[in-house]
């Protein structure tokens, strides 16, 4: 069935505004019977969100995706306004092209709208036609082209040039087109490349794109300037050489790269969480970037444009470095091709433009993406129309560091559910229920994210660091989550499901192994033994910890104890908890850490000051000492259920020599008040300054108990949280490594034991590379625990320090991942 037909187009119209502009459009699909008519309101909502005028005076206006229901059928209809209606900021819109799209059939016809676009002459002439079946006939390409280019003639080739064939499979796509910008960038002349009747600059990415070149196509490349001849030269090479191109199994969107050969689309992270699932994807979350249309200082606009792409050509570069690193130069080549979107002149100059005509740089920015993108997704070969989604992934990274703020609204899962999401936050996981969610997916994030540790410790499989892509993928859409791999699949085919099921089968098989010998300890095979022990923050977790086989609890975050309440525990109700997870771990160890606030963790009812950097301030054991009434009353706590079993104290966040020996004496004041048995004492290592002084510091405590997380972060410099440094805060980082061989060496000269706790600890890798540096204890998530133990029990502790000394040796976290 036709999608647009002279009944939907109304020539000679006028419209006073935006709105009725709109509503006359919605009312020709109603009339046809394609649309609800709630569906113009639906339009107006999706202009609150983004202005939809593309250029030439056209403007595409459609509905926001909440509201497919309202579309009846896929169709498209035309106003047209010779007089011109203003569309915002002074851009007049004289033919309003309304979609109703359920699918993509629509997109034959924003490709026709894509040479219009380039085309003023022709914009005006289907502005002012009278007559409906021309713009039906231009539009749904019936009306062969060759009349435009008399019309408009091309720019006219430079002074020297050659002819080309277009090598490869898929033409001028994304690859081959950055390789030919990169060629055409090291020199001091003009190059273009002609395709028929269109021309592009070769420096301009999208302009190449927009050839629609495919292959075998013949391109005129011409030039003219000092290094004309040079650069024609080298253009003639990167041809002959194949332009970087290499056969790809799939056409992959943003982001995307596969360590199996699945069938169906894939999207590449990092991998958070092993074990496969399938299931309907559930978007959560998924943030609205809010921000002015307008601004008053163009300056600071162009300024802020300028930072945005900085960070994210930044951004950007990281991601190319982690993949080559992972998988080789030619699946990350696709993060270069993002980079080239950013140094695009035509993109950054339609910005410009829109910044000096007084549009915020949030403004102009999404709407010259918003453009180019949808000109790509108009490309009549698929692979070129998929590079539409690389360039929206590349806009929105730019567009979230512009906007004014973030904004979400998003209902709970209340079916069993793939849930993806920009990232996780604490207060997020709070109100999951994670019998509903059988998979995590992010944007952002990395493998010591909050979303990655929650995923861990829920036995769930999870993928982050993502990108932007998978924000677009609608709700309900069937995918298959590999966490071990770190891919998420898009409507996984037959075989792909057949072998997600084959795998959930094995480490169920495996699982159960694991289960039934969670009791034994873990030997190496050469007969050294590794305690694992849980961490918990959870008075009920103490009994769950021991009925999965840990051998004691190595964290309690007593952080617990104090949130959710208008004043702190009293000492008889925190006996009274400590004492019963004595009782439950029936002559198992528990090490509990005393309160460990301040950084983005805060109390309101204990009177945390505002601090510029809380990860700085008052954290940990200098809350504890600022704050000595709550210090002594969990001191005399602990020393009391210690008389109930084997009880550990360890001090957080131990930065000075000082600030141990003023807890330790404070300690010691509530034994002796109490009357109690000493306790072993023990601290946390988690700073550089703690493993710079840990031969005097492990002088004067029984133990160090590392937290790889903080250390992590403290040592790069790296907010386990930042939306972009996330996923290089990696603990397998060689500058972590060396402060934990550091530290377990000094604890070996002092006669004390190391344990570590944090993402690495239960990670299969950081297993092997921390018991190899010496760590004699691993405190894991509850789930977490038997495979720990099973994994250590096939493993020779010689083997493990063979492998530690070559992390150690390593530039990267990625060079780490890669020894195995």
């Amino acid at each position: 069935m036709a999608l647009l037909t002279p009944a939907l187009v109304k020539t000679g119209a006028c419209a006073a505004t935006k709105a009725e502009a709109i509503e006359a459009v919605v009312a020709l699909l109603v009339a046809a019977g394609k649309v609800d008519p709630r569906y113009a309101q639906s339009m107006l909502g999706r202009e609150k969100v983004a202005n939809t005028f593309l250029g030439n005076g056209i403007a595409i206006p459609h509905g926001l995706p909440r509201d497919r229901a309202l579309i009846h059928a896929t169709a498209l209809a035309v106003l047209q306004v010779p007089e011109g209606v203003d569309w915002g900021a002074g851009e007049r819109v004289h033919l309003v092209v309304g979609i109703a799209a359920s699918n993509d059939e629509h997109l034959a016809i924003l490709s026709a709208l894509t040479d219009v676009l380039g085309d003023p002459a022709e914009a005006l002439r289907l502005a002012t036609t009278p007559d409906p079946n021309d713009i039906v006939a231009r539009l749904t390409g019936e009306r062969p082209q060759a009349s435009v280019s008399a019309v408009t003639p091309a720019p006219e080739d430079l002074a020297q040039g050659f002819d080309i064939t277009v090598p490869g499979a898929h033409g001028l796509h994304a690859r081959p087109a950055t390789a030919l910008v990169g060629v055409a960038k090291r020199f001091q002349a003009q190059v273009r490349v002609r395709h028929g009747d269109k021309v592009a600059d070769a420096r301009s990415l999208g302009g190449l794109l927009r050839l629609g070149a495919g292959p075998g196509a013949v391109l005129r490349v011409s030039a003219e300037g000092p290094d004309a001849q040079q650069a024609l030269t080298a253009v003639q090479d990167a041809f002959a050489s194949g332009l970087d191109d290499e056969p790809e199994a799939v056409a992959t969107p943003a982001g995307v790269v596969s360590a199996v050969a699945y069938e169906g689309r894939v999207f590449s992270g990092v991998a958070a969480s092993p074990g496969c699932a399938l299931g309907p994807v559930f978007r959560f979350a998924r943030e609205r970037l809010v921000y002015a249309a307008t601004a008053r200082d163009p300056a600071l606009e162009l300024e802020k444009l300028d930072r945005a792409l900085a960070t994210a050509r930044r951004q950007l570069n990281d991601l190319y470095t982690d993949v080559w690193k992972k998988t080789g130069a030619a699946r990350a080549g696709i993060f270069r091709a993002h980079q080239e979107f950013l140094e695009d002149p035509e993109m950054i100059d339609a910005a410009l433009v829109m910044i000096r005509k007084g549009r915020s740089a949030a403004f102009a920015w999404e709407h010259t993406y918003v453009e180019r993108a949808g000109m790509l997704a108009g490309m009549k070969d698929p692979v070129l129309a998929q590079r539409a989604v690389d360039l929206a992934d590349v806009g929105r990274r730019v567009l979230r560091l512009l906007a004014d703020r973030l904004e979400d609204e998003s209902p709970l899962p209340t079916v069993p559910c793939i849930l993806v999401a920009e990232d996780l936050t604490p207060s997020d996981t709070a109100h999951l229920d994670p019998a509903l969610v059988l998979g995590l997916c992010t944007a952002s994030g990395g493998p010591t994210s909050h979303t990655a540790i929650l995923a861990r410790s829920l036995d769930i499989p999870a993928v982050v660091g993502m990108g932007e892509a998978i924000l677009e993928l609608a709700s309900g859409k069937p995918v298959l989550i590999d966490g071990a791999q770190g891919v998420l699949v898009v409507e996984p085919t037959g075989a792909d499901r057949a072998w997600a099921e084959r795998q959930r089968r094995e480490v169920q098989a495996r699982r159960a192994l694991e289960r039934r010998d969670c009791y034994k300890p873990a030997l190496t095979t050469d007969g050294q033994r590794i305690e694992v022990v849980a961490n918990i923050s959870d008075g009920d977790e103490a009994a769950r910890a021991v009925a999965a086989g840990g051998e004691g609890v190595g964290l309690l975050r007593t952080e617990f104890l104090f949130v959710n309440r208008d004043a702190a525990p009293s000492e008889d109700e925190q006996v009274a908890i400590y004492g019963g997870m004595v009782q439950a771990l029936n002559g198992l160890p528990l090490i509990i850490r005393t309160l460990d606030v301040g950084g983005d963790k805060t109390i309101p009812y204990l009177s945390q000051p505002a601090e510029a950097n809380p990860f700085l301030g008052e954290r940990g054991i200098r809350f504890c000492l600022a704050h000595e009434d709550v210090f002594r009353t969990q001191l005399r706590a602990i020393y009391r259920a210690a008389s109930q079993g084997p009880v550990r104290l360890m001090f957080p966040m131990i930065a000075l020599v000082e600030e141990l020996e003023a807890a330790r004496a404070l300690a010691e004041s509530v034994r002796q008040e109490l009357g109690a048995a000493p306790v072993e004492i023990g601290i946390m290592i988690e700073v550089p300054s703690a493993v710079a002084m840990a031969p005097e510091l492990a002088r004067r405590v029984d133990f160090f108990s590392i937290g790889t997380n903080d250390l992590t972060q403290y040592t790069l410099a790296m907010d386990r949280m930042h939306p972009t440094l996330a996923r290089k805060a990696d603990g397998l980082h060689p500058a972590v490594l060396r402060l934990i061989d550091q530290t377990v060496r000094a604890a070996d000269a002092a006669g004390i034991w190391v344990g570590a706790c944090g993402g690495i600890a239960g990670d299969p890798l950081g297993v092997s590379v921390l018991t190899g540096l010496g760590v004699r204890e691993l405190s894991v998530s509850i789930p977490s625990i038997a495979a720990v133990k099973a994994q250590i029990r096939t493993q020779a502790l010689a083997d493990n320090r063979a492998l530690a000394q070559r992390a150690l040796a390593c530039l990267d976290a990625a060079a780490v991942r890669a020894l195995v």
